[in-house]
C-alpha cells in the first residue's frame, strides 16, 4: 500500500523539520483547521484555493506523525488523535465536494454518490478493522495488517486527481473519478470482511 511506501520519505523530513518550535499535535490540529478553511473556500466558490489550501492540510497531516518520530515524542494520545484527524480532514473534504457545480450520473445527483464515498470509503473500511479488533475475531496484529486495494492515502490522491482534472476539462470528469472511487471502497470493504474471515480466530 502506498501509505507503507511513503514511510522512508517521512522518515527523512521528520529529521529535517525536528528543529521547528511547534509540538506534533498542534500539527495535526492545525490540519483539521485548515481542513475548515477548505470547506469554506469551496463553499465561496474559490474551488482552486479550496483544493490548495486541502493539500496543504493533508501536507500538515503527514508532517505530525514524522515530527513525533524523528523526535521520540511519538504517544499513544498522538496516534490516536492522528487517526482521528485523518478522518475528520478528509470528511470535510469530500463534504466541501458538494459544493462544486457536479453533474448528475448514471441518474443520480452527486451528493449522493459523495454520501456514499464517505460511508464505503472514509467510515467502513476503519470500522471493519477496529470493530473486528475490538470483537477479538482477529488479533491486534493482524489487525494493523489489514490493508485493502483502495486506502485512505491512494483514495485522497485519487479524488485530488479527478477534482484537478475536473477544474480544466469539466466537472463530469470529476464525477467519473467519484464514481471509480465509490467501486474500489466497496471492494476494499470486501476484501477486509474476507481478511477477517479467513485470519479469525
Amino acid at each position: 500500500m502506498l501509505k507503507e511506501r511513503l514511510k522512508g520519505i517521512q522518515k527523512r523530513v521528520g529529521v529535517m523539520i525536528k528543529w521547528i518550535p511547534v509540538s506534533p499535535n498542534q500539527i495535526t490540529l492545525s490540519s483539521i483547521l485548515l481542513a475548515i478553511l477548505s470547506v469554506y473556500l469551496m463553499f465561496s466558490g474559490r474551488y482552486v484555493w479550496g483544493v490548495l489550501v486541502f493539500l496543504l492540510a493533508g501536507l500538515m497531516d503527514g508532517l505530525d506523525g514524522a515530527l513525533a518520530r524523528a523526535r521520540g515524542e511519538s504517544t499513544s494520545w498522538g496516534g490516536f488523535l492522528d487517526g482521528v484527524s485523518d478522518r475528520i480532514v478528509e470528511g470535510l473534504f469530500l463534504i466541501s465536494l458538494m459544493f462544486l457545480p457536479l453533474p448528475t450520473l448514471f441518474g443520480v445527483r452527486h451528493e449522493v454518490w459523495l454520501s456514499l464515498l464517505i460511508f464505503f470509503g472514509t467510515c467502513l473500511p476503519s470500522y471493519v478493522r477496529a470493530y473486528a479488533d475490538h470483537k477479538h475475531v482477529i488479533s491486534s496484529e493482524d489487525a494493523n495488517r489489514m490493508g485493502g486495494l483502495f486506502e485512505r492515502t491512494e483514495r485522497i490522491i485519487f479524488i485530488v486527481i479527478g477534482v484537478l482534472l475536473g477544474l480544466f476539462l469539466g466537472w463530469e470528469v470529476t464525477m467519473y473519478f467519484i464514481v471509480v472511487s465509490v467501486i474500489l471502497s466497496v471492494i476494499t470493504v470486501l476484501q477486509r470482511i474476507i481478511y477477517v474471515n479467513s485470519h479469525s480466530r
